[in-house]
Parts: C-alpha cells; structure tokens; sequence
C-alpha cells in the first residue's frame, strides 16, 4: 500500500519523462542504417485500350530497401511506392524480369532500393481486343387481364448488343440474355428498362448492360370471317383440282387496333397437294396464315375434299 502511495506521487511528471526518454531513444536509434523488406503494389503502365491482360499476374511485389530508420519508418506509413510494369506495344505472351530500376517513389529520400525478393520473374498474356455484334434473347413472360392479349412479339429496343473481348473467348458467345421477368394483369401497353446478364466468359464485356422491352397489349376482340376461299400450292402442270367446299370460315382473335384493320384478303388458306401424296385420306385439313398477333378458331369445314382432273398440255 505504500508502495502504491509512493508511486503514484508526480505520476504525471513520471509519465512525461518515460515519454521523452522513449522519445529520445527513438530518435537515436532511427539515426542509424537499417535493411528492411517491404511488399509493394505492382502497377501495370501503358496499358492500351485495345488490349487486355488475360492472366492472374501478382498484386503485389515484395522489395528490399536500405536507409536511415526514421526515413524507413516515414515510408513504411506513406506507402507512396510502388513497382511499375510497363507493358507498352506488347502483345501475346511476355516473361518479365523484374528490375530494382522499376521502383518508383513518389517521394525524394536517402533509401536505396537493394534487390526484389519476389517475384523475381512475372509471366503476362496480353491479347488484342475485338467487337462483334450478338442478338439479344429476353426471358420475359408476360401474362394479360382478362379480355386483353399481347398483339405482335415482344420487341427490344436495342435488340442486339456489342461485345469486346479476345478472339479465343468472344468466339464463345452467340447471343445475351435477359434477365428473368414476369409480368401479372397487363392490361396496357408495356415499356420497360430491363438489365442482360454478362456473359459467362471472364474477360468479355458489353458495351451496355440494359434494353429496352416493349409490348403491345390491347384489349381482346373477335371478328368472324366467312367464306375465305381454300387454294390448292405446289400441284403438278398437268394436274388440275377442284376443292369441294372451296371456301370455309372461321373466328379471327386479337388486339381490338389491329383486327379493326384486318379484311378477308389478309387470311389465307390452302392445301398442300405434295403432303396428300401417297395418303388413304379422301379429306384433307387446310393450313390457315393470319396476320402477325391474330389468332384464329372454330374453323368450318375442318375438312375438303379435292376432285382431281388431268389436264392435257399443249404441244
């Protein structure tokens, strides 16, 4: 306990001493020459835009320096070193050794640079830089109100997007996606910013990393259509037929705009006499085309028959 008492007398003015004497120690001993190894940052210079380095190279390059203690300590705090790898014009694979001569300080000071202690060798693959052009492919799905449709595909606007990477790896890339999105209850028409998904390859980039969706939706109509005459495609010269009933009907499907516009001359049916060669079947279904975005159904007949007559060629 007396201890305790004696020792605590002028405990401020102790501490003030003990921190001079550290003080003065340090300066002293840092008057002196030390060898002292550091890792600094490797910077790659010079580096063209049209080019790329395809390797892992090392982030960092352990160096040895010699100098008075306080100057040490002083660089040792700033960190404004670093080794500099300058690459210009280079192209393919490169084996570098590294100098001392490459070390740089942003600083003038009294240390020397003795040697690099590793890496002492640094390998770089720098490989020139292409474009090409790829579709882009939207993962969207897109569900309507009822009593509304989706009228025409759904458009990208752009609907295709740049690429930049080495030959070897921008080979491996035929087209960008989307990413996934779904929309509920549409009931108008619909223009969104949506985001790709960059491309597995590590070293291949886009040039931007969004699109444009649009999707025209418009509120379901029906239009029947009626007697839509039915053509015989690809029959021989020499062969003439006759399709029994020659016209049929059906009930067009679609956006209200766009059906308003659609007429009988826009929906064609036909039947393909090559594929009824060689059939047991006396009736045939016809193939049907509407515009773009129109659906069709409850089409009558479903079947025709084709009277078939020979007609003779003049000679």
């Amino acid at each position: 306990m007396k201890f305790k008492q004696t020792f605590l007398i002028n405990l401020k003015y102790k501490i003030i001493v003990l921190f001079l004497a550290i003080l003065v120690w340090f300066f002293v001993k840092t008057e002196d020459n030390y060898r002292y190894s550091l890792s600094v940052p490797l910077r790659i210079i010079n580096l063209s835009e049209e080019h790329i380095i395809l390797n892992d190279i090392p982030k960092q390059v352990e160096i040895t320096f010699w100098g008075k203690g306080r100057t040490l300590f002083s660089l040792l705090l700033r960190r404004d070193v670093s080794y500099n790898l300058d690459i210009a014009d280079l192209d393919g694979t490169v084996k570098f050794t590294l100098d001392k001569d490459n070390v740089r300080m942003l600083r003038k000071n009294n240390i020397s640079v003795l040697n690099i202690v590793k890496p002492k060798d640094i390998q770089v693959v720098i490989k020139k830089l292409v474009s090409k052009k790829v579709p882009i492919i939207h993962q969207c799905k897109i569900k309507t109100a009822p009593g509304f449709a989706v009228v025409d595909e759904m458009a990208l606007d752009p609907d295709s997007i740049t690429l930049k990477g080495p030959q070897s790896e921008i080979e491996l890339v035929s087209q960008i996606f989307t990413e996934k999105y779904s929309y509920e209850n549409v009931k108008r028409d619909l223009e969104k910013k949506i985001k790709l998904v960059p491309p597995k390859q590590k070293h291949v980039t886009l040039i931007n990393n969004q699109t444009k969706l649009f999707v025209d939706v418009q509120k379901l109509m029906e239009k029947p259509m009626v007697e839509i005459p039915v053509k015989v495609v690809n029959l021989p010269k020499n062969i003439q037929v006759t399709v029994i009933p020659s016209t049929l009907s059906l009930i067009l499907e679609g956006g209200t705009d766009l059906l308003l516009n659609v007429t009988q001359a826009d929906v064609a049916a036909y039947i393909d006499y090559e594929k009824t060669i060689g059939t047991k079947n006396k009736e045939h279904a016809a193939y049907i085309v509407t515009p773009p975005g129109v659906r069709y159904r409850d089409v009558k007949p479903m079947k025709f028959k084709m009277v078939k007559q020979r007609k003779y060629l003049n000679r």
